[in-house]
């Protein structure tokens, strides 16, 4: 593997990276926005629509063997993303045990 191979896979790998947290608050743009939905609609449709032209565009042009760094980019931040939210969920779910009985 050359340095430019390398240097390409990083990028690639970062990119995945990149978009794949553009993508989510894209998505998640509909939820931050909704209490002014009325008039913010086309700014949430705008940004799903965008980042997933583009992710979707850019998975498309790009060959198959750097596809792969770019979608275990988006790959690796999903799971990072999802295992962020299960720790918290986890953590902030715990309730305090029974109070010691003191005589």
């Amino acid at each position: 593997m050359t340095m430019l191979s390398v240097v390409l896979a990083a990028l690639f790998l970062v990119a995945g990276i990149f978009l794949g947290i553009r993508l989510v608050a894209g998505l998640y743009s509909g939820l931050d926005l909704w209490y002014t939905i009325r008039t913010a609609w086309p700014v949430v449709l705008r940004r799903t629509l965008g980042w997933t032209a583009l992710t979707g565009a850019l998975l498309w042009l790009i060959e198959d063997g750097w596809r792969w760094w770019f979608v275990a980019g988006m790959s690796v931040y999903l799971l990072v993303y999802v295992g962020t939210c299960f720790l918290i969920i986890r953590i902030a779910a715990r309730k305090p045990g029974p109070a010691p009985v003191v005589e």
